[in-house]
């Protein structure tokens, strides 16, 4: 290593290799093609077909949220863009949207009662969110704490809910009242819809339409102020163009140019802003999604529609168009392990041989969730009741091997939690999915290096249901109760040579806050990169086929504007590559 840099250095000192054609060139061979996530980064993959309200703001914005997805559509550009957690929105299932043009303001309700105040400014973009979470806190509303629909009225907002009507003073961002026990004789009635007319204000609930006018002198929580009302031109359906796309419509408007906007739960964002009627959603899965799992290189997502994520891109097919999920684990013996029926066993095809563990048996619980081999052999068990480690060996049938309980901290490793799958990366650590959140273990489980929650991470549930690695990139595949998103680790699968180096990015512009990202190495690959003048910046590791840098000097100041080198050198010191990347400051 010590004559590379060496020669690196006298080649360093040639100015004709600071040629921008020559770096130009060199950029692109070792950058390469590649669409991936920063590393230590979460996306999510949310299903924005399934539409189910929508909001034009500021003329040319278009607001439109789904099950678990949320983004605007921008006519000036004719780009999408999605919104999530990662962007500060506080959960994932959104109830209701309404925008006040006068308050500059996107309410958005979500099913827990919690609501965040989006600031828009002059375009329509969002410019900062404030966050009220009293209803969703409040012991003092029972049941569901749904928001069914929101209007503006002044600096107010009424929200009808199925606990019943709030007002909200948008100006200072806190509840002002609430109205419960609205129904006959003060019984409880959920709110679906509400409207103002003439003097009144009046509300479709589960007991019929309600009406009381609408005064400072009139007591609106008291429920003899409101009356029976029966017409049946105040909470009229709407009615909907005809056209093949719209199949399941639920909301719709109209924007200043004429054109209609219907949010339809089974094809998205539906207009005829140019022409004919087509789908303005972004990309994303279809359907909800019961697994994922990585097949043939690729991410596949199974459910009520399949999903199959190539080139950062999903396609959704027909169930029957995925790959089957093969779920049987093959040892380096042959032996062949599966779960039948949350009971594990092992097979021997050479011979019949067959062999069940349970309970009995020293595995924790009975019931068996998850299996996954690791880089050393040995067998890892997700069960209900924590975790368990059986060593595969050529004499698992005639020997009394049993599994045993890794450790943390003292105490066997996740007791008492349910887990429900187990993936080994290409650093041989154990991500490990649980009912309470998504962990990351070292390669004994001996030490915890992640640990996601839905308080401390964009996870849409603390519920993580199944997990699927993409081998090549790193990328982790999170399934939760509420839907899919993904978390791009510092680990992939080793390769056998340095022929698919990749450096990302390359160049570091100067709003790039994240880590330089080096793959396609080899496992161990011994790293070293220095500056034009050959001076050691970072020295690394790589974990399986990555490797990382946070572009911190050993002084911890930000990396200077200039040319870098990295030099890699396989473990065993049999291969060797060089590397550049351009940083500006």
């Amino acid at each position: 290593m010590k004559k590379i840099i060496k020669n690196l250095t006298r080649l360093h000192r040639n100015k004709a290799l600071f040629k921008l054609k020559q770096c130009l060139f060199f950029v692109l061979i070792f950058s390469g093609v590649y669409a991936q996530i920063p590393t230590n980064t979460w996306r999510t993959h949310a299903d924005y077909f399934n539409a189910r309200g929508l909001e034009i703001v500021e003329k040319n914005k278009i607001y439109c949220f789904s099950k678990n997805g949320f983004f605007f559509f921008d006519k000036t550009n004719n780009q999408t863009t999605t919104l999530s957690k990662l962007d500060n929105l506080s959960e994932t299932s959104i109830a209701q949207i309404r925008y006040s043009s006068t308050l500059k303001t996107l309410l958005i309700a979500y099913q827990t009662g919690n609501l965040d105040f989006m600031s828009v400014n002059a375009e329509g973009k969002p410019d900062g969110i404030k966050n009220l979470n009293f209803i969703k806190n409040t012991d003092a509303i029972q049941g569901s704490k749904s928001i069914n629909q929101i209007e503006f009225k002044d600096d107010f907002a009424y929200l009808a809910a199925d606990f019943g009507l709030v007002l909200v003073d948008v100006k200072k961002q806190e509840i002002k009242e609430t109205y419960q026990n609205l129904g006959k004789e003060g019984k409880k009635v959920g709110i679906k819809q509400l409207t103002f007319a003439r003097d009144s204000i009046f509300l479709n609930t589960t007991d019929g339409i309600l009406g009381a006018k609408f005064s400072n002198n009139i007591n609106l929580q008291f429920y003899g102020n409101w009356k029976t009302i029966i017409d049946n031109q105040l909470f009229k359906a709407p009615v909907f163009p005809k056209d093949a796309l719209i199949v399941s419509p639920i909301e719709q408007e109209t924007d200043t140019e004429g054109k209609t906007w219907i949010a339809d739960s089974q094809n998205g964002l539906i207009s005829n802003l140019q022409g004919s009627f087509k789908t303005f959603s972004p990309n994303g899965v279809k359907g909800d999604i019961f697994s994922v799992y990585s097949q043939n290189q690729k991410i596949h997502a199974s459910g009520i529609w399949g999903n199959t994520f190539n080139d950062n891109i999903w396609q959704n097919v027909a169930l029957n168009q995925l790959p089957q999920n093969n779920k049987t684990i093959t040892d380096t013996y042959g032996y062949r392990w599966q779960i039948n029926g949350q009971i594990l066993s092992v097979a021997d095809p050479a011979t019949n041989r067959l062999r069940y563990y349970t309970s009995s048996n020293e595995l924790p619980s009975i019931y068996v969730n998850s299996i996954a081999l690791d880089r050393d052999n040995l067998l890892w068990i997700g069960t209900t009741n924590g975790v368990a480690v059986i060593i595969t060996s050529k004499d698992i049938f005639t020997t009394s091997t049993k599994p045993y309980t890794p450790f943390y901290k003292t105490r066997r490793l996740l007791l008492q939690e349910v887990v429900n799958k187990i993936v080994v990366d290409g650093g041989n650590r154990k991500w490990i999915a649980t009912q309470n959140g998504l962990n990351l273990f070292s390669a004994s489980a001996d030490e915890q290096i992640l640990n996601f929650t839905e308080e401390n991470s964009p996870l849409f549930s603390k519920n993580v249901i199944d997990l699927a690695l993409d081998p090549l990139s790193g990328e982790l595949f999170v399934l939760t109760q509420e839907g899919l998103l993904s978390y791009r680790s510092d680990a992939s699968d080793a390769n056998e040579n340095f022929s698919k180096i990749k450096i990302f990015p390359n160049p570091v512009r100067p709003e790039f806050s994240g880590e330089l990202t080096i793959t396609g190495l080899r496992e161990n690959t011994n790293i070293k990169i220095t500056d034009a003048a050959g001076r050691l910046i970072h020295e690394t590791k790589s974990n399986g086929g990555t490797a990382i840098w946070n572009l911190q000097t050993p002084q911890g100041e930000r990396a200077s504007t200039g040319i870098y080198m990295i030099l890699g050198v396989s473990e065993d010191g049999s291969e060797k590559f060089v590397g550049k990347f351009v940083v500006i400051k």
